[in-house]
């Protein structure tokens, strides 16, 4: 005996609470994807000189008295937002070949930024400040760099343009550092670049104890 049982077409309330749990089951997936990318990401460890030793200041602030000043700092985000910006096009995965892309974060307006500081503070963030140089600057090859070329995990692409930076002058010295420098951090999510000479004037726990600089100030939020 067949028997057919009838059916109460649903409320609309009834239908805006199974979009609602549709809706909240795609959000828990997506967040759970992205956690997992972010899980799968190699994260490196802290960058710091050797057990007992100091980190060497950068090139041009050898002397007691230097500062950081504006055209160092401007130069120092210019050179990171652009090879940020050639690391996200040319760095391939390891594992799949695939192009970095959105996994390398650009210093300019990439990530959000904290308030101005001023030194020996340890603030996080962006730099919001500062544009791409347009003058003529030095053709840095990436593939003959002593520092990494792209973050951990990561090669250059086969057959990749050299990096070539058009910005203010900066010296090789003050980008790449000692041969334990580490440019490449994980924050927010993506990987960003760090000149040495960056670093090394946000790290005052590694100065030289007979080493001290003149009074300075950033010009824009740390990064």
């Amino acid at each position: 005996m067949n028997v057919h049982v009838s059916s109460k077409p649903r409320t609309g309330r009834e239908r805006l609470g199974s979009a609602s749990a549709k809706a909240l089951a795609a959000g828990l997936a997506l967040s759970v994807g992205l956690q997992t990318a972010a899980a799968a990401q190699p994260t490196p460890q802290a960058t710091a000189p050797p057990s007992g030793q100091y980190a060497p200041p950068p090139a041009g602030a050898e002397a007691t008295g230097s500062i950081y000043d504006r055209a160092a700092q401007d130069a120092d985000r210019t050179y990171a937002d652009q090879y940020s910006r050639w690391a996200a096009q040319y760095c391939v995965d390891k594992r799949n070949n695939t192009a970095a892309g959105a996994a390398i974060g650009g210093v300019l307006g990439a990530i959000a930024g904290s308030g101005l500081a001023g030194h020996g503070e340890k603030v996080g963030g962006a730099v919001l400040g500062g544009a791409l140089g347009a003058t003529a600057g030095a053709a840095l090859g990436a593939s003959a760099t002593p520092g990494a070329a792209c973050p951990p995990g990561y090669a250059v692409a086969a057959g990749a343009p050299v990096f070539a930076y058009a910005g203010p002058p900066v010296a090789p010295a003050a980008v790449y550092g000692p041969d334990w420098y580490q440019p490449w951090v994980w924050v927010d999510g993506r990987w960003v670049y760090r000149p040495y000479r960056y670093w090394y004037w946000d790290h005052n726990a590694y100065w030289r104890p007979d080493w001290r600089p003149a009074h300075w100030r950033y010009y824009g939020h740390r990064w």
